[in-house]
């Protein structure tokens, strides 16, 4: 328990300097996060510095951007992401091991990320996403949300590992469930073109699979469902707020605040070694009802029950 007016790091000197590698801008929101949990924590943000570094979506930057943040030799490495996380522990040397968080990764224990880490003997823990396990429910919901829509558009990454994860998820549920569905293979920026392009019908709607490509490509899918009229369901809270109709998941921001004391416990963690992976503490179902109404969509009652309105009124 922490005490009113008592500081984590209250020896003279003590400073804290905390690296942050984001993908892009989306997921500062994971940062803001971890800032209000370490406040609300009590790390004595004086003494604590912190170097964000956005690679802009700019993967060969990414890679750039983290071999720079690890030559500053901060105290501990925070990741956004997946992407982050490799890049990361590709920069990592032994002669420059730091202790890793990531904030939001898609199980980390059957994807590449761990195994990597492992490897290199960094000392590493992080925030699941449950992308890939909530692939199924967020199936269900789609179609609770609307009803009359019976098929899905699956977006998936085919060189993203915990997109394929999912895949199988979808292939899975389909079977059990009686569900249609068509696999969108989305990587570059062809397959979004050729996918602009796309005639749906009343029946489809869109879930998308866990991939920073298609995280980053999100304002342009909005606008295709937009112009499609055509439900989409996200995987977080930031996409719905950008126009997508709905998502099933932990947003950023909490995705941030509860890795905050994953990060307060590697700081204070003197054996070098790993902590387990957490959970998300949290998932719920966020819904755009005034981004559904300019594409001429409705939900069901039953799903508006279910759903919580990010916004009325939109953006």
């Amino acid at each position: 328990m922490l005490l009113s007016g008592c500081s984590i790091f209250h020896e003279e000197h003590t400073a804290v300097h905390i690296g942050i590698l984001a993908a892009g801008d989306a997921r500062l929101e994971k940062v803001a996060g971890m800032k209000k949990g370490l406040n609300d924590l009590g790390l004595d943000t004086p003494n604590v510095v912190f170097s964000i570094y956005n690679a802009k979506n700019d993967i060969a930057e990414l890679k750039k951007q983290a071999k720079y943040l690890i030559g500053q030799g901060p105290t501990i490495v925070v990741g956004t992401g997946v992407a982050e996380g490799l890049a990361i522990a590709e920069a990592m040397g032994p002669e420059t091991r730091r202790p890793v968080v990531l904030i939001g990764v898609t199980s980390p224990g059957v994807s590449d990320i761990q195994s990597v880490y492992q490897a290199k003997d960094i000392p590493v823990t992080g925030v699941e996403n449950g992308y890939i396990e909530l692939t199924a429910k967020r199936m269900e919901l789609l179609h609770l949300l609307f009803p009359d829509r019976k098929r899905f558009v699956v977006l998936y990454d085919p060189d993203v590992k915990a997109s394929k994860l999912a895949l199988e998820c979808v292939e899975a549920a389909a079977a059990k469930y009686s569900y249609s569905f068509e696999a969108v293979s989305i990587g570059r920026d062809a397959d979004i073109k050729q996918f602009s392009l796309r005639h749906f019908t009343e029946q489809e709607a869109i879930l998308t699979l866990p991939s920073h490509y298609i995280e980053s490509k999100n304002q342009v899918i909005q606008q295709i469902c937009l112009q499609k009229r055509v439900p989409i369901m996200g995987l977080n809270e930031t996409e719905v707020k950008k126009g997508y109709t709905a998502s099933y998941g932990l947003s950023y921001e909490s995705q941030g605040y509860q890795a905050s004391r994953l990060v307060l416990r590697m700081l204070h963690e003197k054996s070098g070694k790993s902590v387990p992976f957490e959970l998300p503490d949290t998932v719920s179902l966020k819904i755009n009802v005034a981004a559904a109404e300019k594409a001429g969509l409705s939900f069901s009652k039953i799903g508006l029950s279910y759903g919580e309105d990010v916004f009325a009124g939109g953006e």
